[in-house]
């Protein structure tokens, strides 16, 4: 026996994925919102930097208790930066809202899409890959744009020595990188399977 879903079951599951999708995307904006205003402050800007292992201990529980550590990164605020450096840190933060605004309107377009049964259209393989290159460029530039920042602040507050990009930095971004690549290989998939359905049209 086949199940069919009626108009009112599709109009409700496309006014879902319109719901989810435009939640999604002003979670996104507020989050940019508070990121900028969490970096750029009165004081200078502020942001995260990895430092030399320093023990340290504190209370915790409201002095219940204490425990000892070591701390491995802080959050400093430089008073002067330059131009470049505070562009490239509003550009990390501007470039991370709009990848995530453009995948959640390519998978709310994937969404729609098959509601409609429309499965191997050439719309939806480009879907994908906006999807794909958006994860893969997008926390490549960001990463990028970050570490310009953060050795702008090094210098700002008079530390020599900048730090290169090395390993941890991508293995951070390794698993956005990964969603990208297979989703990649999806939208390739997705395009034979345009291409198959053509040819078994061609033949009926």
């Amino acid at each position: 026996m086949t199940l069919t879903r009626g108009p009112r079951s599709d109009a409700a599951d496309a006014i879902t994925v319109l719901l989810l999708g435009t939640g999604a995307a002003i979670t996104v904006v507020l989050t940019v919102v508070a990121r900028f205003l969490d970096v750029f402050r009165e004081a200078g800007v502020a942001w995260r930097i990895d430092i030399d292992d320093e023990p340290f201990s504190a209370s915790v529980g409201s002095g219940t208790g204490y425990v000892d550590g070591i701390v491995q990164n802080a959050l400093v605020i430089a008073p002067e930066v330059d131009g470049g450096t505070a562009a490239a840190l509003a550009g990390s933060i501007v470039v991370w809202g709009i990848t995530c605004l453009a995948v959640i309107a390519a998978v709310m377009y994937v969404a729609r899409s098959f509601l409609r049964g429309r499965f191997f259209v050439p719309a939806t393989a480009r879907a994908f890959d906006v999807i794909g290159w958006a994860l893969v460029g997008g926390g490549f530039v960001v990463l990028i744009l970050e570490n310009v920042g953060r050795n702008g602040i090094l210098t700002a507050l008079g530390v020599g020595e900048v730090e290169p990009l090395h390993f941890l930095d991508f293995w951070q971004w390794a698993p956005v990188w990964a969603v990208g690549v297979t989703i990649g290989l999806i939208a390739v998939a997705f395009r034979r399977g345009v291409r198959l359905q053509r040819d078994t049209e061609g033949l009926v």
